[in-house]
């Protein structure tokens, strides 16, 4: 009995050791590490981001048209309080109506931010300066 535990152990011991990749000594050099390669997206991925980015501008598209529409009526009231300032209703306006309406298969596959609120107008308001540095020593 122990002669056949014996035979078992040493063939399972022979059979991994016949089988396992060979060991790299430490003197080779490692192998250069070289860009994962981009596979071409299959028909049924394309139609899964499709899809994603169609169900999430259901609930997105609503959300941001308001936000917009919000956006200028607070700049038309903006407008009247600043006694017809232009500068305060676009500064207002531009960032809530500019920006993405609808989800795109890039926004979920992360290759393109989702921007809500849009880059601010150029005004000719002064842009606040840092306060100065404090005197050395």
């Amino acid at each position: 009995m122990k002669a056949l535990v014996t035979k078992i152990l040493l063939g399972t011991f022979l059979t991994t050791l016949i089988s396992s990749p060979p060991i790299l000594p430490a003197a080779e050099a490692p192998i250069e590490a070289q860009p994962p390669v981009q596979a071409e997206p299959s028909a049924g991925e394309d139609l899964g981001y499709g899809v994603g980015a169609v169900l999430a501008s259901i609930f997105y598209s609503p959300l941001k048209i308001t936000y917009a529409g919000l956006g200028l009526i607070t700049g038309g009231v903006g407008y009247l309080l600043s006694a017809g300032s232009p500068d305060v209703a676009n500064a207002i306006i531009n960032p809530a109506v500019k920006g993405d309406y609808i989800i795109k298969p890039n926004h979920l596959k992360g290759t393109e931010p989702v921007i809500f609120i849009g880059p601010p107008a150029n005004s000719s308001y002064p842009q606040a300066s840092p306060p100065p540095a404090p005197p050395g020593p």
